[in-house]
């Protein structure tokens, strides 16, 4: 239970879902003004399980939902948003033009709260003069819009010879190269759909990794998102378990036989592709798909997901380094002493709020402290202490301590000409991290 529990939070952290591609169907019965209405009101407030049924049930509606919720939309971004996100994400399912002259300001508005819900909207059905507006949004700071936009130009890239194919083809494998292992993932089943099957290697290495974010099983939740990916392909896993350390015997041996497999498919893919495309993707996986090592001693942990400025897994070690990332992370080095001038400020930080460990409301921000003590009993290994809002700003969550320990922990990451300016990951990381912290309790400074 313990292990399904974790898995469940670290598909909650690393998970983004992909666009969605319902069919609008005519309403089995005609609809009152207040049934929409209620139905408006359970996409917006109901349950987890629920927002979502209700959204599509209003979707198969048609045009009486529409009217309404176009209504509900208002003249602002800021009326459009109080939609939720359930509502926003079907709005492009109505195929009603006057939602995407609502639903473009959105997408291209870095702080409207809900985009990646526009973005999967917009990907329902994009248009032909969409694509050069959409390419923009492979570079996105947040994942979930890249992962809808990869979908958004593959409906809208063609048949197999037009010149739309081979732009996307070129843009997909360029994202094998993601920082986010889902997007990685999105691209490499796009591509073996257009012939180009040697990107599921990335999938194969997905299948050994190990890795984990502090009690995050990162590695076991890409190794289930793997097989999910390769079995909708119908591809024989043979007899590889997810749910089994990958240096067991058995999956050894399942994984030498899927190599095979997918090596197989490759060439016999690659033989039916123009000569020219048979290289566009890399003989080898690159290293920031590849597997991992472990992480040891790491001392501080950070994690920020922002709504707005994307996700951050950051790590500060005993030896100084600055773990980016995770999966196989970049790795910084530090100057002596780092980590533990910031292990003294997280210490004054817990001393200040005795047995606070949690500040705001559950939402798509949050900030996480993270700080494992060694020799404490197993329960109490990991202390973390968190701070987390929905889109509503909130200028005074972050109590002073944490400010100051944010603030420590932004000044620790090196200035850009000493991070690899071409990794993704550590490119202009200081700005970055800034602005999510901005984005989620304010901007961080010693008080």
């Amino acid at each position: 239970m313990t292990r399904l529990v974790r898995l469940a939070a670290a598909a909650a952290l690393l998970l983004c879902a992909p666009a969605l591609t319902w069919s609008q169907e005519p309403p089995a019965r005609q609809y009152s003004p207040e049934q929409i209405d209620r139905l408006i009101i359970r996409a917006q407030s109901g349950s987890a399980v629920i927002r979502p049924q209700a959204a599509e049930r209003l979707a198969r509606i048609g045009k009486p939902a529409a009217d309404r919720l176009y209504a509900m939309a208002g003249t602002s971004l800021g009326e459009l948003a109080l939609l939720g996100p359930s509502l926003i994400e079907v709005l492009g399912r109505f195929d009603d033009p006057r939602f995407r002259a609502l639903l473009w300001p959105a997408m291209e508005d870095a702080e409207f709260p809900w985009r990646p819900a526009v973005s999967r909207s917009l990907a329902h059905r994009p248009r032909a003069a969409e694509w050069d507006r959409l390419v923009g949004f492979l570079e996105d700071p947040i994942a979930p819009v890249r992962l809808a936009t990869l979908d958004a130009l593959a409906l809208l890239s063609g048949g197999d010879d037009s010149e739309g194919a081979a732009s996307f083809d070129a843009l997909a494998a360029a994202r094998l190269g993601d920082e986010n292992d889902v997007v990685r993932r999105r691209a490499a089943v796009l591509l073996d759909g257009r012939g180009h099957s040697r990107a599921l290697l990335w999938l194969l290495e997905d299948l050994q990794r190990t890795d984990t974010y502090f009690d995050l099983p990162t590695g076991e939740a890409a190794r289930y998102a793997a097989v999910n990916a390769l079995q909708s392909l119908d591809i024989d896993l043979a007899g590889f378990e997810a749910f089994v350390p990958p240096a067991a015997e058995p999956n050894q041996v399942a994984l030498a036989k899927l190599r095979e497999r997918l090596l197989a498919r490759a060439s016999a893919a690659e033989a039916k592709l123009p000569e020219a495309a048979r290289e566009l993707v890399p003989r080898s996986v690159p290293a920031i798909a590849r597997v991992g090592g472990p992480v040891e001693g790491a001392r501080l942990g950070l994690l920020l997901k922002s709504c707005r400025r994307g996700d951050y897994y950051l790590r500060w070690t005993d030896d100084d380094q600055l773990i980016i990332g995770y999966g196989n992370p970049a790795r910084v080095q530090l100057p002596e002493g780092t980590t533990a001038r910031l292990m003294a400020v997280a210490d004054a930080a817990q001393e200040a709020n005795p047995g606070k460990v949690y500040w705001g409301r559950p939402g798509c921000d949050m900030e996480s402290f993270r700080m494992p003590r060694v020799g404490e009993p197993a329960e109490a290994r990991l202390q973390q202490l968190i701070l987390s809002k929905d889109e509503r700003p909130a200028p005074d969550l972050r109590p002073a301590g944490l400010s100051a320990l944010g603030a420590a922990m932004a000044a620790s990451i090196p200035g850009d000409d000493a991070l690899d300016s071409t990794d993704p990951r550590t490119r202009s990381l200081a700005r970055r991290v800034r602005g999510a912290f901005a984005s989620i309790g304010g901007p961080v400074e010693a008080r």
